[in-house]
């Protein structure tokens, strides 16, 4: 191979992978923590991003229930998105997520809660 040919094989390359590098981001935190075990729903669940996105979906779901949205704030594009008052009955449930990077990618996740059984009332 030439070395022109070399030199432009080897920018290619880079450029494809910073173009990679720079075209998603991902979820970084969130509160509660993924995989929690909380004694009753929380008041409300936080998703922080490495770079800012816009959130187009959020649901929960719940063994037994109709799956359901919830409101993100704010509605415009952020790092940090808060959906209060999720209403997690006892059990496991998943708040699927999806959100717009800035670049146009979609970008999916899944958070992992279960609520424990409320302790059973004296008689």
């Amino acid at each position: 191979m030439s070395p022109l040919r070399a030199r432009f094989a080897a920018t290619l390359a880079l450029l494809a992978v910073s173009q990679l590098a720079l075209s998603h981001t991902s979820a970084v935190s969130t509160n509660p923590k993924s995989g929690a075990v909380l004694d009753g729903s929380p008041a409300s669940i936080e998703i922080t991003f490495k770079d800012p996105v816009r959130i187009t979906s959020v649901v929960v779901h719940q063994a037994g229930q109709a799956e359901r949205k919830l409101d993100s704030s704010p509605k415009t594009s952020a790092a940090t998105f808060k959906f209060d008052h999720p209403q997690l009955v006892p059990g496991r449930s998943e708040i699927r997520w999806i959100a717009l990077s800035q670049d146009g990618h979609v970008i999916k996740g899944v958070i992992e809660l279960t609520v424990k059984p409320a302790a059973a009332t004296a008689q």
